[in-house]
């Protein structure tokens, strides 16, 4: 049985090896990692997949995470999206979160990226679904 704390992320990223090293250190962290490596191979994942959040790169093979983030955003304008690039101007972040992404992270930082993306999960489960939240924090075993 998996923790009320367990994420599923999908991240988008074209680099193979990027991909299998967040998987992997982000496993350590409860979130499960699934990979696109495109906006359309991310936008049909999207339709089949229920995601906690979505992780994405700025730069793609057909086109720009921010055109990706604002085309998910069209579609689910709650699911939180954090950019994760090496794109580290402000030009990139404003355009990203002007896409609308919840935050933006560059790499290769990842001290913050686990509990960035915690964060906004919780924060998103308890403006989704309030009741589901205090229910499960009446009942926490590390209150008894």
């Amino acid at each position: 049985m998996k923790s009320p704390n367990h994420v599923r992320v999908l991240y988008v990223e074209d680099d193979h090896d990027a991909y299998e090293m967040m998987k992997t250190l982000l496993g350590f962290s409860e979130i499960d990692v699934v990979s696109a490596s495109d906006i359309e191979n991310a936008l049909d994942q999207t339709e089949s997949g229920n995601f906690d959040l979505y992780l994405l790169d700025n730069r793609l093979p057909d086109g720009t995470g921010t055109d990706l983030c604002s085309r998910l955003r069209a579609g689910d304008p709650k699911t939180p999206i954090v950019f994760y690039s090496g794109d580290a101007g402000k030009t990139y972040m404003d355009s990203g979160l002007k896409a609308g992404a919840n935050a933006y992270l560059t790499k290769p930082n990842l001290d913050c990226l686990a509990e960035t993306i915690h964060q906004l999960v919780r924060e998103n489960r308890v403006a989704t679904d309030p009741f589901r939240c205090r229910t499960s924090l009446l009942y926490s075993p590390a209150l008894y």
